[in-house]
């Protein structure tokens, strides 16, 4: 009996073993599939549940080796970095295993701009490849990439003679594919190589591999597209989204639609061109999370990459609705602008960090708000601009003889003049105005619009509107003025005033949240001196004395060595005491001294208003209002975003898990006030830090600033905009403006610097 016994569990132990085992390389073998058709998200999760049953060595460096490999596509340098070396360091997987990884890394740190570091890797990589060709011309393709432009075209040539010694027909096309790419890169006397190994690429590919061939078509369409041979490059790119196409490669899809408008458009060919411009736009939709973007100078790689192909779209239909009448135009303007949500729609998502943080109220703007409010949608294009302004289901189109490029030079000079309180504005001001508010002026009147509220892109988001001026008057003297990411993200329902309640945070002084912040961001403030601009000369502003140019650190040598010299410093009294001293902000005594006269409230003042003491009193009660007067900070991404408490920061994703609890589910925040918040000059990314930060956090409007501004300035305005609040009647846009006014017309506090800055994101009623 009891052998029987043994035996049985030995049988069930060794099946439960078996079943791991098939599950984890059923797991490994998704995630490596799911990596080869550019499905990275999903990738990610199959991996992570394979690392939950890797049990040995060999198998838990697979993981992270494929891991490594999937964060490389996707753009996660430090993720990609961390998960390769791991793998290579174990020494459990095989040599062929281990030489991909150290060829990955090295690719990793080339697409980084280390380029010694690549080389060493290349080399390791060599080393081990032995007498496997397929490895060694992998990695020799990967040290080619590293040479300068002249040595590069020689180098290439010489492994396409070696070719010969691969035998796998699709292993060759891939090597002469990346032959061809790297051949085109550099120029006219790359072309003949490039050329001659997409055509290689090509025959290999043969009707077996679909991808690689619908890969060297595009190569060769590329090149036919470059000489202006549009017939040729046509029916090439025909060739090339067939083959694409019995696959659903939605990745290469998206590229040889948009180059199939692009052909079509050029020969004047209109319903074709529209036709493969949303083609190429339902690929991107399809793929969207799993395109990889960065960021660098300010400026997104969405923005370069996929926006053309957005934008490109609206352009054909703005075009055709300008020639149009009635229903048929109001049509086209409104695809256009739906077409150009998609834009917006996915800048959000990135800043935010994944498509769940941004939640879609369809036609919620378009249809519900009142008959004295319209929308000013401005489209910027390469030729023109295009404002679409629209009350209830009307919809018209205003178009504006200015490029792109000379009204985002002059917007960024006007916010750039606004910040540093400068007196040149009022002509930038005006003819801004010209441009975005005098074509629409006459049907504003006609239809007694009290109301704008501007849904701006990209660059004209750092500009407040209420600074334009029509040669009179402020744009926030004529009307009042709120600002929203999109058309379709929050819903216009009026402030229940008769419940109004707020949560008061504030902090005058900083603790320990000295100790909390992010290394780059403190060692910025150690090298400044001073506290901002202020134009009276008064003893504080809110700005934070940062270098804005500090930017993101992706070397992960530099980031240890600035971790261990913040650590250092902040072990010196002086240092801490410095910082400290930075982060004081005395208007908020009075600011919040104010506040508490205005609105019934509870109260977090200086070492009150912990990190622990607000997420317990969030939680308390349904509060409609929080109000914060504490220093934000916006930065590239919702993760470089936060806000200061007394003794730590709360992210947006704190305020996330706060706001969407049982407590809020009924009756959501009704705004967020950020009283001190500043965002980086110049990244036309940073404003969506408030609009971000309602919508992740699930209220539905947010007061900030652009850039902050004095103590006594900031101060005014708040109380002014809760007393003005307070009345019945008054909606949130109505007493920002009035408070907005009353800083205008005081002789100290005229200048824009001022008051413009602070704009109502979200919700305006």
């Amino acid at each position: 009996m009891i052998w029987r016994l043994l035996i049985f569990s030995f049988y069930v132990m060794s099946q439960i073993a078996f079943g791991a085992e098939d599950s984890f390389d059923s797991l490994l073998g998704k995630g490596k599939a799911h990596l080869r058709q550019g499905q990275y998200y999903l990738a990610v999760d199959d991996l992570q549940s394979a690392q939950t049953l890797a049990v040995t060595p060999p198998q838990q460096a697979q993981v992270k080796g494929t891991l490594g490999l999937v964060h490389y596509r996707m753009h996660h340098y430090e993720q990609a970095d961390t998960f390769l070396r791991q793998s290579i360091v174990s020494g459990a997987s095989d040599t062929q295993d281990r030489t991909r990884w150290m060829a990955a890394l090295a690719e990793l740190q080339d697409d980084r701009g280390l380029n010694e570091d690549a080389s060493h890797w290349y080399a390791e990589a060599l080393k081990l490849a032995g007498n496997d060709q397929k490895l060694i011309i992998g990695i020799q393709l990967g040290q080619a990439a590293l040479l300068p432009s002249g040595q590069r075209l020689a180098e290439l040539s010489r492994i396409r003679g070696s070719l010969g010694r691969i035998t796998d027909p699709s292993e060759r096309a891939r090597y002469f594919l990346n032959i061809g790419t790297q051949a085109q890169h550099l120029g006219a006397a790359g072309l003949k190589l490039a050329y001659n190994s997409f055509e290689q690429a090509r025959q290999y590919a043969g009707g077996q591999q679909p991808r690689l061939l619908a890969e060297s078509l595009d190569g060769l369409a590329q090149l036919y597209e470059g000489q202006k041979r549009d017939d040729e490059a046509l029916r090439l790119n025909r060739l090339a989204i067939q083959s694409a196409q019995s696959i659903e490669a939605h990745d290469l899809l998206l590229n040889l639609e948009w180059r199939q408008g692009r052909l079509n458009r050029h020969q004047q060919r209109i319903p074709d061109a529209l036709v493969a411009y949303q083609h190429a736009v339902e690929h991107i939709e399809a793929i969207r999370q799993d395109i990889p973007v960065e960021y660098h100078n300010g400026r997104s790689s969405f923005r370069q990459t996929l926006e053309p192909v957005y934008l490109g779209l609206a352009d054909m239909l703005l075009a055709q609705a300008s020639q149009q009448n009635g229903e048929n135009k109001t049509l086209l303007l409104r695809r256009a602008r739906e077409t150009v949500e998609l834009i917006k729609q996915s800048e959000l998502e990135d800043f935010l960090g994944g498509r769940c943080a941004v939640h879609s109220s369809k036609n919620a703007l378009l249809e519900a708000i009142e008959p004295t409010t319209a929308i000013i949608y401005p489209i910027l294009l390469p030729d023109r601009l295009e404002l679409l302004v629209s009350s209830g289901s009307e919809i018209r189109q205003y178009t504006q003889p200015v490029s792109a490029a000379t009204l985002q030079q002059l917007a960024q000079h006007f916010a750039h003049s606004l910040r540093k309180g400068k007196d040149d504005i009022k002509p930038i001001a005006q003819a801004l105005y010209q441009w975005l508010i005098a074509p629409i002026e006459p049907w504003l009147h006609q239809h007694q619009v009290k109301t704008l509220v501007m849904v701006p892109d990209g660059v004209l988001r750092l500009i407040p509107p209420a600074a334009l001026h029509d040669g009179e008057h402020y744009l926030i003297e004529n009307y009042a003025l709120a600002i929203s990411p999109g058309l379709t993200l929050f819903e216009p329902t009026p402030l229940q005033q008769h419940s109004v309640k707020a949560l008061l945070a504030g902090m005058s002084e900083a603790g320990s949240v000295v100790e909390h912040l992010p290394p780059a961001f403190l060692r910025a403030m150690a090298g400044a001196s001073g506290r901002g601009v202020d134009l009276n000369d008064a003893p504080l502003s809110r700005a934070l004395p940062v270098n804005e140019e500090t930017g993101d650190i992706t070397d992960q040598a530099r980031k240890i060595e600035l971790e261990r010299d913040v650590e250092r410093l902040l072990k010196e009294p002086i240092f801490r005491q410095k910082i400290k001293d930075q982060l004081s902000l005395p208007g908020v005594a009075q600011e919040i001294d104010s506040l508490k006269r205005e609105i019934p409230n509870t109260l977090l003042m200086n070492d009150g208003f912990t990190v622990e003491k607000f997420k317990d009193q969030v939680v308390k009660e349904p509060y409609s209002v929080i109000h914060i007067a504490s220093h934000g900070v916006f930065g590239k991404t919702a993760d470089t975003s936060f806000i200061m408490a007394y003794d730590g920061v709360i992210n947006i994703d704190d305020l996330e898990q706060l706001l969407k609890s049982e407590k809020f589910a009924k009756q959501p925040v009704e705004l967020l006030t950020l009283s001190a918040c500043q965002t980086a000059e110049g990244d036309d990314r940073a404003p969506l830090g408030l609009s971000g930060i309602a919508l992740k956090a699930k209220v539905r409007s947010a007061l900030g600033s652009l850039w902050p501004v004095s103590d006594e300035a900031a101060s005014l305005l708040m109380a002014e905009f809760y007393k003005a609040l307070s009345h019945p009647g008054t909606s949130k846009v109505q007493a920002l403006r009035q408070a907005q006014i009353i800083l205008l017309k005081k002789k100290s506090m005229e200048n824009p610097f001022y008051w413009s800055p602070f704009i109502l994101a979200g919700n305006w009623l």
